[in-house]
């Protein structure tokens, strides 16, 4: 199928990174899904079979993207139940406008809920280590610290892209006392042998599982086992709509990317393995900070059943 150049461009910005984090892809490929509405390609009788399709090879792009690919399924669920195969093409595009907006809301509504309703109940923590960049993470840090004048944060660099940096700057920025580590370095900085202390592990997430894992930046798990080793909790800070409901633990794909991301210019007969993230098992976490509160890994299959039921309606056709 041949796509518009604006969303051929999309594309290629994701799978180039050039578009990263969680949320900034699945607005993108919402945005992607409103540019196709209005565009001439898609001015026949199957409409929704070709957003639907565009929505797919945007939220695909890369491996580990399901608040992306939930937002696609939202629009295909919804407009079917609106009835809107039965309606002119104009209300059908309208619909499918009204749709993408709708998606959108709910992750901005979901980042509100999850600093309106937890932020309280974690202030308790005033050192927090968190890993790599994740926006909703990055938030509810700043909602905990503020006021807070012993409060402190610790960001890990986030090799090769250093993503970490972006945490880093947008907490000192917040007037928060901050310090950027070596990836490395994380572990003993948990367990009490760093320059600060930690009292506390925030991290974001890239997948949830209905068993309670989660995949987030590689490196994560060693995080996590060394917050279970010195006993100090370690929370997921995410939407429940990057569920992936459908997969089991020994079928998450996790994403590899390209080698020269490691060394460019590598000597000959050197072998590369570059994991982008990596799964961090439900026995290590505490709890997951939702827009439906915290919860125990236990009980993220009944939450979301119960809040997004529409989830399990339908499932999307092949990819």
């Amino acid at each position: 199928m041949k796509y518009p150049v604006e969303i051929e461009k999309i594309y290629k910005d994701i799978v180039d990174l050039n578009i990263q984090g969680a949320t900034n892809v699945a607005i993108s490929t919402l945005e992607g899904m409103k540019v196709a509405v209005r565009s001439e390609v898609v001015k026949d009788d199957h409409l929704l079979e070709r957003i639907i399709n565009i929505g797919n090879y945007l939220a695909y792009a890369r491996p580990n993207e399901p608040l992306a690919q939930n937002g696609v399924l939202y629009i295909k669920q919804f407009f079917l139940e609106k009835d809107g195969m039965k309606l002119d093409l104009s209300k059908e595009k309208n619909l499918l406008e009204d749709l993408c907006e709708e998606y959108l809301q709910i992750i901005a509504n979901a980042k509100s809920k999850i600093i309106e309703h937890n932020a309280p109940k974690l202030t308790n923590i005033d050192h927090i280590l968190t890993h790599c960049h994740s926006s909703t993470a990055g938030a509810i840090i700043k909602a905990i610290a503020k006021g807070d004048d012993d409060f402190t944060a610790v960001c890990t660099e986030t090799r090769p892209r250093y993503q970490g940096r972006i945490t880093a700057k947008n907490l000192l920025d917040a007037r928060i006392k901050t310090t950027l580590i070596a990836d490395s370095a994380a572990e003993s900085f948990v367990i009490g042998r760093g320059s600060r202390h930690v009292s506390a592990v925030f991290i974001g997430a890239d997948v949830i599982t209905m068993k309670g894992f989660c995949v987030n930046k590689i490196g994560s798990w060693g995080i996590a086992m060394a917050a279970k080793q010195a006993d100090k909790p370690l929370y997921v800070i995410t939407p429940l709509l990057k569920i992936d409901h459908d997969t089991v633990y020994n079928e998450i794909e996790i994403e590899v990317r390209e080698d020269k991301e490691l060394w460019d210019s590598a000597p000959k007969g050197l072998e590369m393995y570059n994991p982008a993230f990596e799964i961090v098992d439900a026995g290590l976490i505490t709890g997951f900070v939702t827009e439906y509160g915290i919860l125990k890994p236990s009980e993220i299959e009944e939450v979301i059943r119960r809040e997004y039921s529409w989830l399990f309606k339908h499932k999307l056709d092949d990819k």
